[in-house]
């Protein structure tokens, strides 16, 4: 499902599963062992969760009787289904010859289909012959039967969800789900054959899409089969997310920021969504780590490691590396907690990166160490200027206020964030005792002048960042200034990388 570099040695780093198609023919075998006769079709099919290949799995397969010619099968904890036996197959209907609605021609051919990464299958499902038309309320094409067991029904699903990828404006990441009902009246058609596919779609929801399949022969119009109920997950992908399925190796999530940070935001509200994006993103390595997390600190860290990846990946870019993908440039932590840079692509890089409800954001620099922050602008900054800041910088804060047209609020956050941001520079952290770090000067409109106890004097930034929806929720973002790399000739264009669609504003 996940695209890695060409010789990417761990396999599960690319999350090969086996295809709901292909769980039914499996339970098809099974049904066979304890009632004879054809199979003749299959009722209420549910995709539970997925079935890895890599690393290998053993799972139980159960089968019982649930009524004449009727197999209730469960492959483990993955799927569930009814499979419908009989002496014979049933005769075939009419075909349904009623047009789509506004069918115009297809925008995607069969062959860029596989090329572009509109679908990860390999040759032995790239089952899409051609893609006819596309219509309002459905989509047709050819297919071609292939040996692989399923794969003709994988490939009518194909079709399906590619209509989804068309016409759907958000959230056009879809995996099937379940189906009410596949009736077949026939043999399996031979490696090879042609086969006419109409999907229409029934039914769209913020969740599903439902959809029936008509499948026949394209010498007679025979019908083989027909899905009824077909139901697609929709998963969260919005114009950050969705270019991440076709070209992750030079494009991200994270959102790159003027000042050579990198902003990383909760872009989906699901467990099922989120673990689409953490495979994106995590190398095996990383998925253990991620995995020994509660679910409830997994998203933050989440999206730590989305902002650093992207942060490395810039610098990469930057400096002319050519694609990078995420699982190249993995992240780890040193004996004190600090987040380094591992792998080769990126071995020795200066790593910062911070998050808050959210949001996380990132800074990395090829030699230098460097320092990042991020807090949320409080309703009431008592408890922070009480704690944090000292008499000298309660005026500071109040002459930023005063010209830059924020309230003090954000002020006084950005002035926490500058030491915090300065003592994770210095590798010391703040340690408790924030009025020690003495915020002294305002050498620019968008920077202050942090001093720490032994005296080291560190220039930091400051920004807004904005939330992705509504206006409350600000955060302010601090991190210290270091020299810019000098950038090299790189064939790849900032704009095809990371179109920036939200800007943020100094302090």
């Amino acid at each position: 499902m996940y695209q890695q570099p060409d010789g990417w040695t761990e396999e599960s780093d690319r999350f090969p599963v086996v295809p709901m198609t292909t769980m039914l023919e499996l339970a098809a075998d099974a049904a066979r062992r304890v009632h004879p006769g054809v199979v003749v079709g299959y009722d209420d099919v549910r995709a539970l969760r997925w079935l890895a290949v890599e690393p290998a799995t053993r799972i139980e397969v159960t089968a019982r009787p649930e009524g004449p010619g009727r197999v209730r099968v469960a492959l483990g904890d993955c799927a569930s289904v009814v499979v419908v036996l009989a002496e014979r197959y049933p005769a075939p209907p009419a075909p349904d010859r009623t047009g789509l609605r506004d069918p115009g021609p297809a925008p995607v051919s069969a062959e860029a289909l596989y090329r572009d990464r509109w679908m990860f299958h390999g040759p032995g499902f790239a089952g899409v012959h051609e893609v006819s038309a596309v219509g309002a309320d459905g989509i047709r094409g050819v297919l071609r039967a292939l040996p692989a067991p399923g794969a003709l029904l994988d490939a009518a699903g194909q079709l399906f969800g590619h209509w989804m990828q068309l016409r759907l404006p958000v959230d056009r990441l879809v995996f099937p789900a379940s189906v009410e009902r596949i009736t077949v009246f026939g043999p399996h058609p031979a490696s090879g054959r042609l086969v006419r596919a109409t999907a229409r779609i029934r039914e769209v929801r913020d969740l599903t899409v439902r959809g029936d399949v008509e499948l026949s022969g394209t010498d007679d119009g025979t019908v083989w089969a027909r899905i009824d109920g077909w139901t697609y997950r929709r998963f969260a992908a919005d114009e950050r997310v969705w270019p991440m399925k076709f070209t992750p190796e030079v494009c991200g999530i994270g959102e790159p920021q003027p000042g050579g940070w990198c902003a990383a935001r909760r872009r989906w509200t699901d467990p099922a969504s989120q673990e689409l994006v953490m495979r994106r993103y995590l190398g095996a390595a990383e998925r253990t780590a991620y995995e020994r997390l509660s679910p409830r600190a997994r998203p933050a860290w989440l999206l730590g490691r989305i902002a650093a990846k992207d942060a490395l990946r810039q610098l990469l870019w930057d400096g002319g590396a050519g694609p990078v993908f995420p699982a190249e440039v993995p992240v780890g932590n040193d004996p004190t907690g600090r987040p380094v840079p591992l792998g080769g692509r990126a071995h020795g890089f200066r790593l910062s990166l911070a998050h808050k409800d959210r949001v996380a954001v990132a800074l990395a620099h090829r030699t230098d160490p460097v320092g990042i922050d991020v807090e949320a602008v409080p309703s009431d900054p008592a408890a922070l200027v009480r704690v944090a800041l000292g008499p000298g910088e309660l005026r500071l804060a109040e002459r930023i206020a005063a010209g830059s047209g924020t309230g003090p609020a954000a002020a006084f956050t950005a002035l926490w964030c500058a030491k915090e941001a300065a003592a994770k520079a210095e590798g010391s952290g703040i340690g408790g005792r924030p009025r020690d770090w003495a915020v002294v000067d305002v050498p620019a409109a968008d920077s202050l002048l942090v001093v720490s106890p032994a005296g080291r004097r560190h220039l930091v930034r400051t920004s807004v960042l904005h939330p992705l929806h509504g206006p409350a929720g600000e955060h302010i973002v601090a991190w210290t200034d270091v020299p810019a790399p000098e950038a090299a000739p790189s064939t790849l264009s900032s704009i095809d990388r990371f179109p920036v669609t939200e800007a943020s504003h100094g302090i």
